[in-house]
């Protein structure tokens, strides 16, 4: 008598389990596809006048610290990583009045399999 509840009490757990399973698998069928993200370096080249506007546009944005600058060193340029869905949409985060100015370049990580791929195309 004692087996009955014991086999009835792993059954109900089992079931709560798969259901459970069942939930989270209907919620990533179910989840919109995101669009992939790339990841671009942005390059913002501004002159020695329009660099303290440009700073303090960029601050209005509350991402002055997301921008290195090679100002101090006497290279007017901002840098910065981003990911985007395109290049239009990085370059959309360069301040108006300098972006006519600025490229925005896709980068990505190279595995030790890519690079022998790219050795072996080419030879």
């Amino acid at each position: 008598m004692r087996r009955v509840p014991m086999v009835l009490l792993v059954s109900l757990a089992l079931t709560l389990m798969s259901a459970v399973v069942l939930a989270q698998g209907a919620k990533e069928k179910a989840a919109p596809a995101k669009s992939a993200m790339q990841t671009f370096l942005i390059e913002s080249p501004h002159s020695v006048e329009e660099c303290m506007a440009v700073m303090d546009e960029v601050s209005k944005t509350k991402s002055l610290a997301s921008w290195d600058w090679g100002c101090m060193a006497g290279n007017h340029t901002a840098y910065r990583i981003v990911k985007a869905k395109d290049e239009a949409a990085a370059l959309a985060m360069v301040p108006e009045n300098v972006r006519a100015k600025a490229h925005a370049y896709q980068v990505g990580k190279m595995t030790p399999a890519m690079l022998a791929t790219a050795h072996k195309e080419h030879m």
